[in-house]
């Protein structure tokens, strides 16, 4: 199941006659019962899911009817969206979104256990409800509540039954739960005291919990995807690499684009549509094309190390912190194709867009993995799946945006705001960078913004007009923002951005940096140009 991306929750959108997607994580990533995305369970989500019963689903379309993504519109759906009435989206930077998350909307809020039309025991841990539901709820166990404890008692863990559960709880308080589920991370059950701890807050964050998306359930299985058919696309493989316990790390492993025989492919191709699947446990993942410059330094054998991949034979390269240039830089040595920090995640771009993947070029695949809370050796691998467009019906080239402020520098206990600027004309500008024609117009069409878990806020602005174009308070799955109509930027116009990054937890200061401690402010995305502007592509 991909999961969502974009304003809310599917997409099908249009631009200038032209559609773009994406699929994956969205600004509302798990109210889904808010089928129309505004902001609130009311009639006419009803209304959506009634008159689409029994319809087949249509994940592309920009409301999704399939509330709980069964693949149909049936009576569950109406139970879910009924049960759900009057839900509003929550702070979504805070620590309890994050368990809503990353905990019981993956191991809990089933329609078999905590979810409509079950909702096992009387209780739903369904978004919107589950924080209601458990905080200072007497729980319907009999041994528990003649024990005096509560579903959540806040500042009370050891009174808290939701942890007693989660633990292992007595004999005549049931079964450990997720039910049949197997364990989740230890790191999660840590994340849910620290919570109860703090008093169990609906909103903000909480100090010692860290990013519970990159925490690998001990019997989670990865399923690798099935390949393009041929003539279809190609399938690009980053293998299987170990982590240690109590560490990160992140690799680059080089590779060519080959056909279904096992042949480098030499001509150039264009791309429309990308699929990238992980398993958890990954920071980010991303395709980098290497420059005639970058080969030319031998970015191809820079910070080798053996033992790393479960096949001794592939080549792994390890980004070596205190070295953080070794690898090469990004614009220069190294040029961004694609990436994401959401497992199971597509972008299609609109009809005659191209993004072009030069030929009989080397590719170098980055993956960061984190395994600090982690007690056994975590396996990390990434599948990427292009699909290609015809070079006849491709009337506007997609160019990637990739642009990043370093200048970050915020004392402990602070707050700081650091801003940057994406220039269009001028010397260095992005048409002189790119050689595209002087008076071209860009047609940003998708942004977003990458931070770390000090990120509290990712504003990007029209330079020109200072109108908002995207704002992110999720330093982990930011959402995209896609035009309609497209941002049009010529010579004269800029582009700006900020981060605010709050150090509230640590005593020490908070930089750039490519650890997941450090801090980074990013933005990245894609315009297009019409291909008779498009400059020649830089090797």
């Amino acid at each position: 199941m991909f999961k969502q991306l974009t304003y809310s929750t599917l997409i099908l959108l249009l631009v200038i006659g032209v559609s773009f997607s994406a699929l994956g994580h969205g600004e509302n990533p798990t109210l889904l019962e808010d089928v129309n995305n505004d902001g609130i369970v009311d009639i006419r989500d009803l209304v959506l899911v009634a008159d689409a019963f029994g319809q087949p689903v249509d994940r592309t379309a920009e409301q999704n009817p399939d509330v709980n993504r069964d693949g149909s519109v049936n009576v569950l759906d109406l139970v879910r969206v009924s049960s759900s009435l009057g839900q509003t989206v929550p702070d979504e930077n805070s620590a309890y979104h994050d368990i809503q998350e990353y905990i019981f909307d993956k191991s809990c809020a089933s329609s078999t256990c905590h979810a409509a039309p079950a909702n096992s025991r009387g209780l739903s841990l369904a978004y919107g409800l589950s924080y209601d539901a458990l905080v200072g709820v007497v729980p319907q166990n009999p041994a528990a509540a003649d024990a005096g404890m509560k579903l959540v008692d806040p500042g009370n863990p050891e009174n808290s039954f939701l942890l007693t559960k989660l633990i292992g709880p007595d004999l005549n308080q049931g079964s450990r739960m997720p039910f049949g589920g197997g364990m989740i991370h230890q790191g999660k059950i840590d994340a849910i005291r620290t919570w109860i701890e703090a008093g169990a807050p609906e909103t903000g964050k909480v100090a010692g919990i860290g990013d519970l998306g990159v925490l690998r359930d001990p019997d989670e299985v990865f399923e690798p995807p099935a390949r393009p058919l041929p003539g279809q696309g190609y399938q690009i493989h980053l293998p299987p690499f170990k982590i240690e316990p109590g560490t990160e790390r992140e690799v680059f492993y080089t590779t060519q684009i080959e056909d279904e025989n096992g042949n480098p492919v030499e001509e150039d191709i264009f791309i429309s549509r990308v699929e990238i699947f992980y398993p958890a446990g990954s920071h980010h993942f991303i395709i980098y094309r290497l420059t005639e410059a970058g080969l030319e330094k031998g970015l191809m054998e820079e910070g080798a190390t053996p033992g790393i991949g479960v096949n001794p034979d592939h080549v792994f390269r390890v980004l070596d912190t205190d070295k953080p240039d070794l690898l090469g830089h990004v614009s220069i040595d190294r040029l961004f194709v694609v990436g994401t920090q959401t497992d199971d995640v597509l972008y299609e771009f609109p009809e005659g867009v191209g993004l072009r993947m030069p030929g009989d070029t080397v590719y170098d695949l980055n993956s960061h993995y984190i395994n600090l809370l982690g007690d056994e050796t975590l396996i990390g691998e990434t599948y990427v799946n292009i699909y290609t467009i015809p070079e006849e019906e491709v009337q506007y080239e997609a160019i990637e945006i990739f642009v990043s402020n370093r200048d970050i520098r915020v004392p402990p206990g602070l707050t700081r705001v650091s801003k940057g600027t994406w220039y269009i004309g001028g010397e260095d500008g992005e048409l002189d960078k790119r050689e595209h024609d002087p008076d071209a117009v860009l047609s940003v069409f998708f942004l977003s913004s990458h931070m770390h878990r000090h990120g509290e806020l990712f504003e990007i602005f029209h330079g020109t007009t200072g109108d908002l174009l995207h704002r992110s308070i999720a330093y982990d799955d930011a959402p995209i923002t896609l035009f309609d109509p497209v941002v049009r930027l010529d010579a004269n116009d800029t582009i700006t951005f900020q981060c605010t990054h709050n150090n509230y937890d640590t005593n020490q200061l908070l930089e750039f940096g490519l650890t997941s401690e450090d801090e980074m402010c990013i933005i990245f995305g894609y315009y297009y140009i019409p291909t008779e502007k498009a400059g020649s592509i830089i090797r």
